[in-house]
């Protein structure tokens, strides 16, 4: 669990390293340029950072074991912090869209697309490489937060992409005889990568929401687990008539309510098929613990 904790902090202080780099270059360019488009990323990136960075503070009280006083650890942490960061990124987001839809009503206005377009081009380079690492980096750490922050790294480089192609569209434009729509273009694609954006915060909000009142995980692992748990329980005289799994944050409960083919349960088998279910579970799911209740 230690060594756990250890490479997860160690993965989020460098993606915050790297967020930091990313959002204070966008941030200097979003004031020289006067982009709206990357001012919004530029929002999205700092409330993000900050979130990340909260997170990394509380991490280790993630770790802290179950008691008798916390039945759920603190597990539940982690959920809170992912709602609130959803709901800030999708209030700013939604704030972003309103500011550009009043900039278009009052005529749009010039943007700097060749200074733009190189500096997205570096910065899309940057948060690919960074995308790709941190992935490596964690594919044996499978936890909410990181998951969290690798979608982040993903939206940050579909809007850097996406305003690479914005500007160039814009250039393309300004040679035409459609040069005065070029003062509409950023404005409208950082309305389109809002209207994208706002999605993935949302989705986060309501799974995390889910975790916190104790509701069972998406039907995928649901369904994951069933499959698990008959499979091995085929070699004991036991079928399972309810499965009761809950999820909060990065940890599954599960309580199965087992009938015996006989008339008699024998603990050490049951014991043994606990234990057998449990590691098979363990394979595929971190944190999952594992309770079997006999039938009366």
């Amino acid at each position: 669990m230690k060594e756990k904790l250890k490479k997860e902090g160690s993965i989020l202080k460098l993606s915050v390293l790297l967020s930091a780099i990313f959002v204070i270059a966008e941030t200097v360019m979003a004031f020289v340029t006067k982009s709206q488009a990357m001012l919004m990323d530029v929002v999205f990136g700092v409330a993000d950072l900050v979130i990340i960075i909260v997170i990394s503070f509380l991490l280790p009280l993630i770790y802290k074991p179950v008691t008798e006083k916390r039945p759920y650890g603190y597990s539940q942490v982690e959920s809170v912090f992912i709602i609130i960061k959803g709901i800030i990124v999708a209030i700013i987001t939604g704030l972003l869209i309103v500011e550009n839809i009043k900039i278009l009503l009052y005529g749009g206005h010039e943007v700097d697309a060749t200074g733009v377009m190189l500096f997205d081009a570096i910065l899309g380079i940057f948060g690919i490489f960074s995308y790709i690492f941190l992935k490596w980096k964690s594919k044996k750490i499978n936890t909410p937060v990181i998951d969290a922050d690798l979608i982040e790294w993903k939206i940050d480089v579909y809007t850097t992409t996406s305003m690479f192609l914005a500007f160039l569209v814009q250039l393309i434009l300004e040679k035409t005889v459609y040069a005065n729509f070029a003062q509409y273009i950023d404005s409208i694609f950082a309305i389109v990568i809002s209207l994208i954006m706002i999605k993935e915060p949302l989705e986060m909000v309501v799974e995390a929401f889910k975790s916190l009142i104790l509701f069972a995980p998406e039907k995928e692992t649901v369904d994951e687990i069933k499959l698990i748990v008959n499979k091995k329980l085929k070699k004991y005289p036991y079928n399972v008539t309810f499965f009761d799994i809950v999820k909060t944050g990065r940890r599954i409960w599960i309580e199965l309510y087992i009938k015996s083919d006989g008339t008699n349960l024998d603990l050490k088998e049951l014991k043994k098929a606990k234990q057998d279910v449990e590691k098979s579970l363990k394979k595929n799911f971190d944190e999952i613990y594992v309770e079997f209740t006999p039938e009366i």
